[in-house]
């Protein structure tokens, strides 16, 4: 782990900290509690960090660890497994947009409030309008 790197999560500690005791100070009711929570989730993601670089510096798991990376790299130049991920992150995608388009329906037949509906449906159009411009992007790249 880099100096920097340190320096980066020292600082998230220290803003996860601040967090959690202007969450536990101020007395708003939903407020108080989201603050505090965030808090403690960037302390503690802050501190998982550093005990992993700790555990996998310290001698006896240095090979463990180039072997591991090694063979992420590997995974992640293999050309099959590349497709794969991008097969899997488009079978997401439009499972996510055919379910958006279903809630929008079965919102509207129960006649729920009409901003669920609208968000519902225009979550799916912001995804498609995203996916397309990304897509486009990427043919001009390459």
């Amino acid at each position: 782990m880099k100096k920097m790197d340190k320096i980066l999560l020292a600082g998230d500690i220290l803003i996860g900290v601040i967090l959690m005791v202007t969450g536990v100070r101020i007395s708003v009711d939903y407020y108080s509690t989201l603050i505090f929570a965030m808090g403690f989730g960037l302390t503690c993601s802050a501190v998982s960090q550093f005990i992993r670089h700790y555990y996998h510096t310290r001698p006896e798991n240095i090979e463990a660890y180039r072997e591991k990376t090694r063979r992420q790299e590997i995974y992640l130049k293999d050309e099959r497994k590349i497709q794969l991920r991008n097969r899997a992150g488009y079978i997401t995608w439009a499972g996510t947009m055919v379910l958006c388009f279903i809630g929008a329906f079965v919102a509207a037949l129960l006649h729920s409030e009409p901003l669920i509906i609208g968000l519902l449906a225009g979550a799916a159009v912001v995804q498609y309008l995203a996916a397309t411009v990304v897509y486009k992007y990427l043919c001009k790249k390459m």
